[in-house]
């Protein structure tokens, strides 16, 4: 466990600079999924957890990336923009000096392979369910052509065959059709939030607003983060009886082959 507590050390390091450039740039955020679970239930990381990972509306995804570009230190960081230094929809901020080796990794053009926090956007989804369902099935779609993309030494069936079923989103104008009806309702006032890129189903990725509310600021490790202002609506309706621990064996962290931890 002494390797894993120090790489949480580490990505809390890297979440305190994200949080103050947000903080200092009006930029608001969420923990998301394990790492909210970890605020609630651990008051800061669930205790074998590799990463940290955080989600912002899409307006605030974008403002995110403009401030990084310009005032995330580039002697200390190095920002893995989603779709455009690697294949999928969402980001990383990397800690240069640092090398992660883990599972289905993917190497970006610039060779950086520093520990991460991941940064994840949500969409507006529409409140009349048909569409709503059906921005889902594009997002899927979609994502499973991000997946497509990627190389995998060792890939499942289950993820062999999702990666074959997205071929017809090579042809550029069904492509762009599914970003359309993904995307369409941003800027506009809806009900829900959709995370689409994750392993989501539809009851854990499309989530009220009003349960997602402002963010609220609770106690993690020694510092605090924002978690969803109704966390406890939001932690049940994804992962149910959340503050129960899973079984001994699941008790284990899902990304890491080794680490290079450098000067840190």
């Amino acid at each position: 466990m002494a390797e894993i507590q120090h790489l949480q050390q580490v990505i809390l390091s890297i979440i305190k600079d994200i949080d103050a450039l947000c903080r200092e740039n009006g930029i608001s955020y969420y923990l998301l999924g394990g790492s909210a679970i970890g605020a609630i239930r651990h008051k800061g990381f669930i205790p074998w957890d590799d990463d940290l990972d955080i989600i912002m509306t899409n307006e605030n995804y974008t403002r995110f990336i403009e401030i990084c570009r310009t005032r995330l230190n580039p002697d200390k960081y190095c920002l893995q923009v989603g779709l455009e230094d690697w294949p999928m929809n969402f980001s990383k901020v990397r800690l240069k000096g640092t090398c992660i080796q883990e599972f289905d990794e993917f190497v970006p053009a610039n060779g950086c392979r520093g520990i991460y926090i991941d940064v994840f956007k949500m969409d507006e989804v529409s409140g009349n369910p048909l569409i709503g369902r059906f921005q889902y099935f594009c997002a899927k779609c979609y994502l499973c052509y991000q997946l497509s993309r990627r190389k995998y030494d060792d890939a499942g069936l289950k993820k062999k065959l999702m990666i074959w079923a997205s071929f017809p989103l090579k042809i550029g104008f069904l492509r762009r059709f599914c970003i359309r009806q993904i995307e369409k309702y941003n800027g506009k006032e809806t009900p829900y939030w959709g995370f689409f890129y994750g392993r989501t189903r539809w009851k854990s990725a499309v989530i009220g607003k009003a349960i997602y509310g402002e963010p609220c600021d609770v106690p993690f490790e020694d510092t605090m983060l924002p978690v969803p202002e109704h966390y406890h609506q939001y932690l049940t309706q994804v992962f149910g009886d959340y503050m129960k621990l899973p079984p001994i064996e699941q008790q284990v962290g899902l990304h890491v082959i080794s680490i290079d931890f450098g000067k840190y």
